[in-house]
């Protein structure tokens, strides 16, 4: 079995507003990332395509900030 990874989106500037900087380059929801995949997409430091179709950046436990949550569909396979 291998186990899903999460992302976040890198941040759209005018879409996500202008208040991040860089520290703020990915936004939430996180995203579930199919295993392989993530693992391939964070060793390449490349974009990787979410459950739900969104493409993401694959992070770390520790860079997930407290109050993100799974996005809908990846939650629950809408």
């Amino acid at each position: 079995m291998v186990t899903n990874l999460i992302g976040m989106r890198p941040r759209r500037p005018g879409t996500d507003g202008d208040a991040g900087g860089t520290s703020d380059a990915l936004v939430g929801p996180l995203h579930a990332v199919e295993g392989a995949a993530g693992r391939t997409a964070a060793e390449a430091s490349t974009d990787v395509q979410a459950l739900c179709g969104e493409w993401v950046q694959v992070v770390q436990v520790q860079d997930v900030p407290d109050d993100a949550g799974l996005c809908r569909a990846c939650q629950y396979g809408d």
